[in-house]
């Protein structure tokens, strides 16, 4: 369902492709992340948070979230280690979001590009990728290892050249996220934003980021790409 839309969103250009975020955006891997980074913070001896508070503290650039949970450089390998261990178990849990799959369909039946910028690792996102059987529907995938998790977002780099690679020019690219970082992203990078509440930022994060449309989920995106084709 569309929640939002900006009453004015300045000149529209056709849209001609739709970048997405991964987890959180196509991929409900919410608590499992969440479970493994409760794992690190406990193997560091830091203090525990729940759920809603991870929402609100979570970053894409999990070097900078180390950060923010005080764990120095030095140790990010073995925060990497306990982060994957846990990952791997909790990974059965991991399902694309209800409508997902339909949505790519129908998308991809309208002749606009579709592509993934994610802020994961190319090893992980794209084996999950390929386990949901979505590949096809991408025409572009790059990934945080693609420019150096230090170009991570909110910084536009990977996904400035997502667009260079599918010939198109940011205003009429719609990039799709669940993070305020995926808005800022977007936005530095000239294209047109939508967040989606299913993820892993709160709604009032996401609405203070100010997207040009909020959504519960990505199910109804088709129909808002319809106007804009």
């Amino acid at each position: 369902m569309l929640l939002y839309a900006n009453k004015n969103p300045g000149c529209r250009d056709v849209l001609k492709a739709v970048m997405f975020d991964w987890d959180g955006t196509l991929y409900n891997s919410v608590v499992p992340t969440y479970k493994s980074y409760l794992d690190v913070m406990d193997a560091f001896g830091l203090p525990q948070m729940n759920l809603q508070e991870f929402r609100e503290r979570s970053r894409p650039n999990y070097h900078a979230y180390y950060l923010y949970l005080g764990i120095p450089e030095e140790d990010w390998s073995a925060a990497d280690a306990i982060w994957i261990d846990c990952y791997a178990r909790h990974k059965k849990e991991c399902v694309l979001f209800d409508g997902v799959a339909n949505a790519l369909q129908t998308l991809s039946e309208m002749s606009v590009k579709l592509g993934l910028v994610s802020s994961g690792s190319r090893e992980r996102v794209a084996r999950e990728i390929a386990e949901e059987g979505i590949r096809p529907y991408f025409d572009i995938l790059l990934f945080g290892d693609d420019v150096g998790f230090e170009c991570a977002k909110p910084a536009p780099d990977t996904l400035l050249m997502a667009i260079d690679r599918a010939r198109v020019s940011s205003s009429e690219v719609l990039y799709v996220g669940d993070m305020a970082e995926d808005i800022l992203m977007g936005k530095k990078a000239g294209a047109k934003t939508a967040a989606v509440l299913c993820g892993f930022a709160t709604s009032r994060m996401l609405v203070g980021a100010q997207p040009d449309f909020i959504l519960n989920d990505v199910s109804s995106l088709p129909e808002i790409v319809k106007k804009d084709v």
